[in-house]
């Protein structure tokens, strides 16, 4: 309740930095549940606070896989463009919750570099990696749009595979055409039962 009033408090008021200070507690600490971790990740994105982007770039370099993808999805959420070449790296960590946030960190940040990593993901990442990508880039009506338009066409049938998914998550007239032609017409059935499935 608390940290709800940190986007409204004056920077310099006394209580600020130990409220600031127990969210960071609380979003270090593996023993806390998930869901309150993520509350203590939101209100210290909310609170706009330049000293929450440096905490999220430390968290980043934890060795927590519970607390990376808070981090990455932090960083996200307050477009941190220093925080890109960690997130990148978070790509290639064993945890596919860390390597699901680090895409979706990229294509909120949106900048042609860290577009350009989500892409690097979708066409040469493992199938977890591939669908994730391919995922957050479900959330971008530009760019993201535009690039699984593109990996629909590609030879690399993992990666028709992948978009296939992402594709599902849009909500456009043109999406359920692809996906449609995808399921009848594709060469591979393992992109028609994909596309079968969504």
């Amino acid at each position: 309740n608390a940290a709800r009033w940190l986007h409204e408090a004056p920077r310099d008021a006394a209580w600020r930095g130990k409220i600031m200070a127990g969210l960071a507690r609380i979003l270090q600490s593996d023993e806390q549940p998930r869901g309150l971790r993520g509350q203590a990740m939101a209100a210290l994105v909310l609170c706009g606070d330049p000293g929450a982007a440096a905490f999220f770039r430390q968290a980043l370099q934890s060795l927590s896989f519970e607390l990376i993808p808070l981090a990455a999805l932090g960083s996200g959420a307050i477009r941190d463009v220093k925080a890109m070449e960690l997130i990148s790296s978070t790509m290639s960590a064993p945890s596919i919750a860390a390597r699901r946030a680090a895409c979706l960190a990229l294509v909120t940040i949106g900048t042609p570099a860290a577009l350009e990593a989500v892409a690097r993901a979708l066409l040469g990442g493992d199938d977890d990696l591939r669908r994730a990508a391919a995922e957050a880039l479900a959330n971008d009506p530009n760019e993201g749009y535009a690039m699984l338009k593109d990996g629909a066409t590609l030879k690399d049938i993992l990666v028709r595979r992948a978009v296939v998914y992402g594709l599902a998550r849009v909500r456009e007239p043109w999406a359920g055409e692809i996906l449609r032609r995808m399921q009848v017409e594709d060469d591979q059935w393992i992109v028609r039962t994909a596309a079968s499935e969504v």
